[in-house]
C-alpha cells in the first residue's frame, strides 16, 4: 500500500549537514543549495557525503529553504530521512484499517493527554474502548536485515513508554509502533547498548500493558509503502507477532 506519496522530487548529493534541521547539497548541475532536514536525530548511517539523497520542493514563497530532504541512498536502497512522515504513514493506515492498528474507530491525530503529553493517534471505537498509538521513526540497520532503535540516548522517549505504561494502568490500550522507513529489513532489535534506559523503560512498558509492532516501509521515489508487521527481537528472544500486531484484531 502506498500510504504517503511523495509528488515530484529532486535528485542531489548530499555535501554537509550543518545545525541538525540543515544540509548542503549538490544538484545535477552543479549548484549547491541549502535544503531543509526534518530530522533532529543523530541519523546513523545516513550522514555520508557523497549519498544519493531526494528532495521535495515546495512553492510556498515564504519558506527561506524550498527544499526538504525525504530520503537517502543507504546499503543499495532508499531510506526515509523526514521523521515527520512516519506519522503522516501512520494516519493514513489506521483510517484504512491497516494493521498494526485496530479496524475500525474514530481516529484523531495529536491529542493532549496525561501531563502535558501528545498522543499520536488516539483511536476511540464505537463502544468506547481508546487505543493510545504512539510513532517511532527507525531507519538504523547494524546488522543486514535488522532495523534496530534507538540510534541514540532519547529521554524523551522512554517518557513516552512511561505515559503509555500510564494510560494502560487507568483501563485504556496502548500501541507503540516503530515505523521501519527502509524496505531492507527482516526483524526489529532494541538498541538497548545505545541507551540502557530506554530499555529499561521498554521492560516496563511491556509488563505494564503496553503492545508493540514493528512495521517495514518500503521507500521509492514515489513514496511510502507499507509492507507489514515483522517480528521483533529482544535479545534472543521473538515477542510473539500475536502479542505484537494483537492491535490488528
Amino acid at each position: 500500500m502506498l500510504a504517503h506519496p511523495f509528488g515530484p522530487l529532486v535528485e542531489a548529493i548530499w555535501v554537509e549537514r550543518r545545525k541538525r534541521f540543515l544540509l548542503d547539497v549538490r544538484l545535477a548541475d552543479g549548484t549547491e543549495i541549502t535544503a531543509h532536514c526534518p530530522n533532529t536525530g543523530a541519523m546513523t548511517g545516513l550522514t555520508n557525503p557523497g549519498a544519493r539523497v531526494l528532495l521535495s520542493v515546495s512553492d510556498n514563497p515564504k519558506r527561506r529553504y524550498s527544499h526538504t530532504l525525504e530520503a537517502v541512498e543507504a546499503e543499495g536502497g532508499w531510506v526515509g530521512a523526514n521523521t515527520q512522515n512516519p506519522n503522516r504513514v501512520a494516519l493514513a493506515l489506521a483510517r484504512a484499517g491497516r494493521a498494526p492498528f485496530p479496524a475500525t474507530g474514530t481516529i484523531r491525530p495529536e491529542v493532549k493527554y496525561g501531563k502535558a503529553e501528545r498522543i499520536d493517534l488516539l483511536v476511540t471505537q464505537d463502544d468506547g474502548r481508546r487505543t493510545f498509538v504512539e510513532i517511532k521513526n527507525v531507519h538504523m540497520v547494524e546488522r543486514p536485515g535488522e532495523a534496530s532503535f534507538p540510534d541514540c540516548v532519547t529521554a524523551r522517549g522512554a517518557k513516552h513508554l512511561g505515559a503509555l505504561a500510564d494510560v494502560v494502568a487507568a483501563g485504556d490500550d496502548a500501541l507503540m509502533v516503530f515505523l521501519i522507513q527502509r524496505g531492507d529489513c527482516e526483524v526489529f532489535r532494541l538498541a538497548r547498548h545505545i541507551d540502557a534506559a530506554y530499555g529499561v523503560a521498554f521492560d516496563k512498558a511491556l509488563a505494564a500493558g503496553v503492545r508493540f509492532a514493528a512495521l517495514r516501509c518500503r521507500v521509492d521515489p514515489d513514496g511510502i509503502h507499507a509492507d507489514g508487521v515483522i517480528p521483533i527481537l529482544d535479545g534472543e528472544t521473538v515477542l510473539p507477532l500475536a502479542e505484537a500486531a494483537r492491535a490488528a484484531a
